[in-house]
C-alpha cells in the first residue's frame, strides 16, 4: 500500500473510532438522564416546550447513530480533515 492508501485508512479508522465513541458516550448518558426525563418530561401536560425539548434531545441521538453507522454526515475539505488529524495526533 502506498503512504496515501495508510493514512486514507488511518483517517478512515479514526472516524470509526470516534463515531463509536460519540455514540457511547451519548447512549450512556441518556441510559443516566432516562428516569429524570421520565419523571418530568413524559408525566407531565404536553406542551410546545415538551415537544421542543423530545425533538433536540432525540434529534441529537439520532445524528449520533447515522454518524455512527453511515460513518459521518458532515463533509470535510480534505485539508481541514488533515489539520484535525494532526492536531488529535499531537494530544
Amino acid at each position: 500500500m502506498s503512504n496515501k492508501e495508510i493514512q486514507a485508512v488511518t483517517a478512515l479508522f479514526w472516524n470509526n473510532y470516534t463515531s463509536s465513541v460519540t455514540l457511547t458516550l451519548i447512549s450512556y448518558e441518556y441510559l443516566l438522564q432516562f428516569e429524570k426525563e421520565v419523571t418530568y418530561v413524559w408525566q407531565r401536560r404536553w406542551s410546545l416546550m415538551s415537544w421542543l425539548y423530545l425533538t433536540v434531545r432525540y434529534f441529537g441521538l439520532f445524528v449520533a447513530l447515522l454518524s455512527g453507522f453511515w460513518g459521518g454526515l458532515v463533509y470535510m475539505p480534505e485539508a481541514v480533515s488533515r489539520l484535525i488529524f494532526s492536531i488529535l495526533r499531537v494530544l
